[in-house]
């Protein structure tokens, strides 16, 4: 009994100083962070008033778990850019609005990061990020939907990863019935939420190619229909590219795989494997041997 005693004591100790331990850190980080942003806005142009504005909504953000580097990023630049304080602030509500609702914060912090590197005018970028949070309100219950009425989820941070890609088709002007509709297509195929996202990633590339919203899911759609890969779907995106670059716009590569016939993942990589055999020796392009393209590839 004394052996077990003591072995539930230093377990308990053992428990006490990790959590000690990992508090302890991330409030170093914050801190180090609070300060940060101190400095930056003590050498800046806003007004006292301003200054304290920001700093209270910085901490917010950070109290509410918007990572710390991220609030202090966006702080420093948004201040090297000279947003005013509004503004300032508008970055650091989108990003605690979507913390707070148990949203990917991630997307909307790099956009903001990415934004403010790039140039972009503070006030679009505020914009810009606002939009992404609703976006990614109205994707969440989609996901969400989906994987209660059946679609495979795996371990990880697949939902989260969902949610985006639904976000992002969503701001491709792709409309909500058709993210379900491509959902309930990977459902009825036995898919996982993985190729759930890969489709979508797959339909919003397209129609930020200049292809439809109706035709990018429609293609996508038949393509899941048809029992395609995830490396399927990147030869799709390959494919397209390729026939962009040749001239063709989007619009029309999609009617010409249409018209060539979706043809599963091992026939598109035999013929892929044939073209690829023919061009090294000479022979260019087969007729009829137009498939959808090479397999892997970026998911973007």
């Amino acid at each position: 009994m004394k052996i077990t005693t003591s072995i539930l004591q230093c377990g308990g100790i053992a428990i006490f100083l990790a959590v000690f331990a990992w508090t302890t850190g991330a409030y170093a980080a914050g801190n180090g962070s609070t300060d940060t942003i101190r400095n930056a806005l003590e050498t800046s142009t806003l007004s006292r008033s301003e200054q304290a504005a920001v700093q209270s909504k910085a901490e917010a953000a950070l109290q509410a778990g918007v990572p710390a580097d991220d609030v202090s990023i966006i702080v420093t630049r948004a201040v090297n850019r000279g947003a005013d304080a509004g503004t300032i602030s508008r970055f650091l509500d989108a990003g605690l609005a979507a913390k707070k609702e148990g949203l990917p914060v991630g997307p909307v912090t790099d956009r903001i990061e990415q934004g403010l590197s790039k140039g972009v005018p503070p006030d679009r970028i505020a914009a810009a990020s606002e939009r992404l949070v609703e976006k990614l309100r109205q994707a969440q219950p989609i996901v969400d939907g989906l994987v209660r009425g059946g679609l495979k989820q795996g371990h990880g941070n697949e939902r989260n990863e969902a949610i985006q890609a639904a976000a992002r088709a969503l701001e491709q002007s792709i409309p909500a019935a058709a993210v379900e509709g491509m959902g309930s297509a990977v459902r009825s195929r036995q898919g996982s939420l993985r190729l759930f996202t890969r489709a979508l990633d797959t339909a919003a590339y397209f129609t930020g190619s200049g292809m439809s919203p109706k035709t990018a899911t429609q293609l996508v759609s038949h393509a899941v229909e048809r029992g395609y890969s995830e490396r399927d779907m990147d030869g799709m995106v390959r494919r397209v590219a390729a026939e962009m670059r040749r001239g063709l716009k989007a619009e029309d590569a999609a009617s010409r795989m249409e018209r060539e016939g979706m043809q599963g993942g091992r026939g598109m990589e035999s013929q892929d494997m044939q073209r690829e055999m023919m061009n090294k020796s000479g022979g260019g392009t087969a007729p009829g041997m137009g498939g959808m393209g090479g397999m892997g590839g970026p998911r973007r």
